[in-house]
């Protein structure tokens, strides 16, 4: 099993399974839904990783209801980029770890810009590799992931999404109620008319109504009808919504290929 690579959060996780902290197992879990959490951002399609980052003390650590529309994570979208190239580089017969540890003795633990990369990139005889990590660094385009995971010898699965994920939403639940804090662009959420802010009061269906205080109490509902109605508090007015379970949407899980 191949032990990958990627940065901050998902990193110190690595660290902790390096470490003997939390096995395989749960370190495939966060990667999961590091990768789940970027797939769900409409942002994504709007902006580059680098993008994210020299706009970060504007845009990213102001948010806002609207961020995940319009900005993608240099976080969690740059761990994916450090998998895809430890793919890339695997094939090659080198690893990120190898690369990592050059760029160091190459800046000697100074400031490291991309140019350091592709430099140490081209004298291995890997300029393709370096051309297309600076497209995935500056561009838009969704990351080879799926392929990048299955050659390091992880199984990818696709289950059911949850609720939020289907709805196109974020939510905060706790002992005060439902209470959206995103509805995310082109989402079933938007079409019913969702908005940040609002508190999930209730659900109808045909005749019957019942209180919902978590999503758990919505997705009772899926089933009984394909139309339903969503009574929400919105700036101290009751509103009532229509809504349409959406189609099943996918989720990845990641496990352990077999040997």
């Amino acid at each position: 099993m191949v032990l990958l690579w990627s940065k901050v959060a998902p990193l110190q996780s690595l660290v902790l399974c390096r470490a003997g902290l939390i096995d395989v197992d749960q370190y495939l879990q966060l990667l999961a839904k590091t990768w789940n959490q970027v797939r769900q951002s409409p942002g994504e399609s709007l902006q580059s990783v680098a993008q994210s980052s020299f706009d970060a003390w504007t845009r990213y650590y102001r948010i806002t209801e609207n961020t995940p529309n319009a900005t993608v994570s240099y976080y969690t979208k740059g761990a994916l980029v450090g998998l895809c190239l430890d793919a890339e580089l695997r094939r090659a017969g080198h690893d990120l770890d190898q690369l990592m540890r050059a760029l160091w003795q190459r800046t000697q633990g100074g400031p490291m810009r991309q140019a350091d990369i592709t430099a140490v990139l081209n004298i291995w005889g890997l300029g393709s590799v370096a051309r297309t990590l600076d497209a995935w660094v500056h561009r838009t385009d969704a990351l080879p992931v799926e392929a990048a995971l299955n050659s390091l010898g992880v199984k990818v699965t696709w289950v059911d999404a949850p609720l939020a994920q289907r709805l196109g939403i974020r939510v905060r639940e706790d002992h005060a109620g439902l209470h959206i804090t995103h509805v995310l662009r082109g989402g079933a959420g938007e079409a019913m008319g969702l908005c940040a802010g609002d508190e999930w009061l209730s659900v109808q269906v045909g005749r019957q109504h019942a209180r919902v205080r978590k999503l758990s109490d919505v997705k009772q509902w899926m089933n009984a009808s394909r139309t339903f109605k969503a009574w929400v508090a919105r700036d101290g007015r009751m509103r009532q919504l229509q809504g349409q379970w959406p189609d099943a949407a996918r989720a990845a899980k990641l496990g352990r290929a077999a040997s």
